[in-house]
């Protein structure tokens, strides 16, 4: 299952990185096109957009398929306050009783979804969402896949938690093998935890066309905090309207 041991480390993890400037920059696409609403935050993951979401005033439910990451959720909710819904599904079935204003997918969702399943995805998002609702994902694009992360390790080295990344590219599949390791310390041993997830590379057009035969109209496709697309560029993110 996905981040099924990772899901205890992940707050720690991410925040290494600049992931709370971006989200503040994918809030700020969200807020210039839709100023309140209801809406579904997907992949939520230990539900840091989603509180995000909710304390600028969106009426939000994270759904993530992990329940090791939404008891996290949950916690960290209560934690600061946020009365906020968390739902386990998946993205490639998702439903609702009522339709949204707005579905977010953040922080490589999509890209967990086989190029078979995008489409599916995209078609169960459209019929969640209303008329004229925005949808705002990213992914990681095929050349950050099999150029700056293929065949490159990473990891830590920290006394209460060391971990190390192996990653490997597969060009046929277009997917990204990652075999993580968690060395987490219990008194005076280490206790290791192992892991393997895969992320699969979608071409923009791919992507733009998917889009577009599930009723959706692309709105922009720009770089992590909106720069124009290049070669290099690792991030791609989608904003698209329901039509």
């Amino acid at each position: 299952m996905i981040y099924k041991n990772l899901s205890k480390y992940y707050q720690d993890l991410i925040l290494d990185k600049d992931y709370d400037g971006w989200t503040d920059y994918m809030l700020s696409v969200v807020k210039n096109s839709l100023s309140f609403g209801t809406g579904y935050d997907v992949g939520a993951g230990t539900g840091i957009f989603t509180r995000k979401l909710k304390k600028a005033g969106y009426k939000v439910v994270g759904v993530d398929i992990s329940q090791e990451m939404l008891s996290i959720a949950k916690d960290l909710s209560v934690k600061e306050n946020l009365n906020i819904n968390y739902l386990k599904a998946d993205m490639r079935t998702l439903k609702t009783l009522e339709k949204l204003d707005f579905i977010t997918l953040v922080n490589d969702g999509l890209n967990y979804i086989p190029q078979k399943d995008v489409s599916k995805t995209f078609s169960a998002f459209s019929k969640c969402l209303k008329k004229g609702g925005i949808l705002l994902f990213d992914v990681s694009t095929e050349y950050k896949l099999s150029t700056v992360l293929n065949g490159n390790m990473y990891g830590s080295d920290d006394e209460e938690l060391s971990y190390v990344w192996l990653s490997d590219y597969d060009s046929e599949t277009k997917s990204l093998n990652m075999n993580l390791s968690f060395f987490e310390k219990i008194g005076d041993f280490y206790k290791r935890y192992d892991e393997q997830q895969v992320e699969y590379a979608h071409d923009i057009e791919f992507l733009s066309s998917a889009l577009k035969s599930n009723s959706f109209e692309v709105i922009s496709i720009t770089g992590a905090f909106g720069e124009e697309l290049t070669s290099t560029t690792q991030r791609a993110v989608f904003l698209a309207r329901k039509i």
